[in-house]
């Protein structure tokens, strides 16, 4: 599922018993191709849609019962080319998301923060988002209420089909349960081969936690929906509630202290060869400042990532990639040599530091040629996300 929403796990693989005058295995792959294909069918044909969902999270020691219990209800509504609302709630969370005629909007429980913007355009994405960016393009997705009720992903199908019937809105319906193998446990998809949806989902799996054994049980199930009604633009409001903390940037509804749209401080970096880069003197250039220390675990991970982008675009003067430390020039330098990285790395003091604003490490900035920060991320990034950032910035060359 695309962040922050958290509905059912993503789309499955299926396995059909066809009854020909006898019972008839047919080709799972074959199968699941019909499949996915009614699922994409169905999603270029609509133009709104309205659905109800409900997702049941329960853990419990295994062979116990009475465990924790989590309920979540869903209410998403769309329609193109610039309507949605996606409302999430439960006693634990909140999230609200949309556009309508006077405004767009994000809030999340847990931060007070509340995004409040123009109006925007959906996109229509139905492909798997690679990564987890809270961007427009990501949250402003026509089909990001309904994703996690379509097979749209290859899989691999596990076994045979079986029938069954689902309560759906007061109409039964003859559902394919498809079943696949998860990383720890088994998933079932209940789909309905008439309209192309996913109407219930089951992940069951097993982890170990403190050492014990527990038993994870995430169910999501359709309640109501609808494919192509007529929805008023009476529902696509919005007012944000008393105490919220009313941001201009979605990167300020998670991480208040953003700098994206400032002007980059203008601090000294020193390298370690003994010289000085001004930033200002990379002005012209998209910049990825990658501030880290060597006893950060994240940093760590992360910086693989850094050192295969720099590799690739090393030799393009258009954009330049630095990593910043304010521990000690022989403590960097022995990380480095050990590791094998050849990007950039630079010493900052602290009063040149704090200039960025840096709630916690990793924290990496991206700059465009006139010097504006486009990209202020807080922890450990992918590589795709790293790419999407240095986009951002102007260089378009990160795809």
């Amino acid at each position: 599922m695309r962040y922050p929403i958290t509905w059912a796990v993503s789309s499955l693989v299926i396995l059909v018993i066809i009854a020909t005058g006898g019972f008839a295995l047919a080709d799972p792959a074959d199968d699941y191709a019909k499949a996915q294909a009614k699922s994409r069918e169905l999603a270029r044909s609509l133009q709104s849609y309205a659905i109800t969902s409900a997702l049941v999270l329960e853990n419990n020691v295994k062979g116990q019962t009475g465990g924790m219990m989590l309920e979540v209800s869903q209410v998403a509504q769309a329609r193109m080319p610039n309507r949605l609302k996606v409302a999430i709630e439960s006693d634990m969370m909140s999230q609200q998301l949309g556009t309508g005629p006077s405004a767009s909007w994000f809030m999340t429980s847990g931060t007070e923060g509340c995004y409040v913007g123009a109006p925007v355009t959906l996109t229509r994405n139905l492909e798997p988002s690679e990564g987890r960016e809270l961007s427009e393009e990501n949250l402003y997705n026509f089909y990001i209420g309904l994703e996690d009720f379509l097979f749209i992903e290859d899989r691999t199908p596990r076994c045979e089909v079986t029938q069954e019937t689902l309560s759906v809105g007061g109409r039964e319906v003859d559902c394919q349960v498809f079943e696949f193998a998860a990383e720890t446990g088994v998933s079932r998809f209940w789909f309905d081969p008439a309209v192309g949806l996913i109407l219930k989902a089951r992940l069951a799996s097993e982890i170990s936690e403190r050492g014990m054994v527990v038993e994870r049980v995430l169910t999501t199930t359709v309640q109501s929906y609808q494919l192509n009604p007529a929805i008023d633009d009476d529902v696509f409001t919005f007012t944000a509630p008393r105490g919220a903390r009313v941001v201009d940037t979605l990167e300020r509804v998670m991480n208040p202290d953003s700098m994206v749209g400032q002007t980059a401080p203008d601090i000294t970096f020193q390298l370690l060869d003994g010289s000085t880069l001004e930033l200002k003197d990379l002005r012209g250039k998209t910049v990825f400042i990658d501030f880290w220390a060597t006893w950060c675990g994240p940093c760590k991970r992360e910086m693989p990532h850094i050192e295969t982008l720099y590799q690739e675009f090393k030799d393009d003067p258009n954009l330049y990639i630095i990593g910043a430390s304010n521990e000690a020039q022989a403590t960097v330098q022995r990380f480095i040599k050990v590791n094998n990285y050849h990007f950039p790395i630079a010493l900052v003091d602290n009063l040149e530091r704090s200039r960025f604003k840096i709630s916690g490490i990793p924290a990496g900035f991206v700059i465009d040629p006139e010097g504006i920060i486009r990209a202020h991320m807080v922890g450990l990034q992918n590589e795709e996300q790293l790419r999407s950032a240095f986009r951002k910035g102007g260089f378009d060359r990160a795809r």
